[in-house]
């Protein structure tokens, strides 16, 4: 008699937790994911990803513009925020992966700016 399908992915989900938690790593409790920020002609995705770093898995976080085509006067701004500050923004680069584990609280954020008036001021989730 063999090991059924269903057997056999809860036995591997079980020793996959046991490793983790065998290896001392503690998961971010964060909600990995891809979210929008932004509308029109000022759009981004704040993509939230749990990765391996050399000091364990931690939660990295990337503003990544997909939408950067306002005209003059019109023009984006594309941020990342960390414990209420600025840290990094852009008018249309990615920023880049930066770590958001323990004792940061990051989020995306967008603007679309007229004639030096910003106009909208949109943000992804608190992470």
């Amino acid at each position: 008699m063999g090991i059924g399908k269903k057997t056999r992915f809860g036995l591997a989900a079980a020793f996959g937790t046991a490793a983790i938690l065998a290896l001392g790593v503690n998961p971010a409790f964060a909600q990995e994911g891809n979210f929008t920020v932004g509308s029109g002609s000022c759009v981004a995705v704040e993509e939230i990803q749990l990765q391996s770093t050399s000091t364990g898995w931690h939660d990295l976080m990337e503003n990544n513009p997909i939408q950067a085509s306002a005209t003059d006067p019109y023009w984006c701004r594309f941020s990342l925020i960390d414990n209420g500050t600025e840290v990094w923004h852009s008018s249309g680069a990615g920023s880049g992966w930066w770590a958001d584990g323990p004792g940061h609280n990051m989020q995306a954020c967008v603007e679309r700016w007229y004639n030096g008036t910003r106009q909208t001021h949109t943000c992804g989730p608190l992470n």
